[in-house]
């Protein structure tokens, strides 16, 4: 049986050709938990995530040199089930969420999509006190 996933589009579409080539510039990738820079990016402070439609959990630092990245570069300008930010604590593999929102200035999403991102994250282990 398909279930119907509401997508959000971003909203601030005419800026990620800048946003992209900042994060070019930066050398930011989108990365995903449990590898070496998913551990970098925790010990960083807060993480921004969206969930891309095929249900994909991508991650990167809220800021990097002090300048703050926008959702939109995690999945390239193109909607999104779910976006947000995150504090997660821990390494190789063995993570705590301390908390989770759907804070998104670009994609804007309501609270109901913090659901949709705890499943991500749990079902990568990751759960959420």
């Amino acid at each position: 049986m398909e279930r119907f996933v509401r997508l959000w589009s971003n909203t601030l579409p005419r800026r990620v050709a800048e946003e992209l080539a900042l994060a070019d510039l930066k050398g930011i990738m989108p990365m995903r938990v449990g590898t070496a820079a998913f551990d970098t990016a925790i010990r960083a402070g807060t993480i921004k995530w969206v969930v891309v439609p095929d249900g994909d959990l991508l991650v990167m630092p809220k800021y990097v040199d002090d300048i703050e990245l926008a959702h939109s570069v995690l999945a390239r300008g193109e909607p999104v089930q779910a976006a947000g930010e995150a504090r997660v604590v821990g390494a190789n593999g063995l993570y705590i969420g301390l908390d989770i929102n759907n804070w998104s200035g670009h994609y804007r999403p309501d609270e109901s999509t913090v659901t949709i991102g705890r499943w991500a994250f749990e079902a990568r282990g990751i759960r959420f006190l």
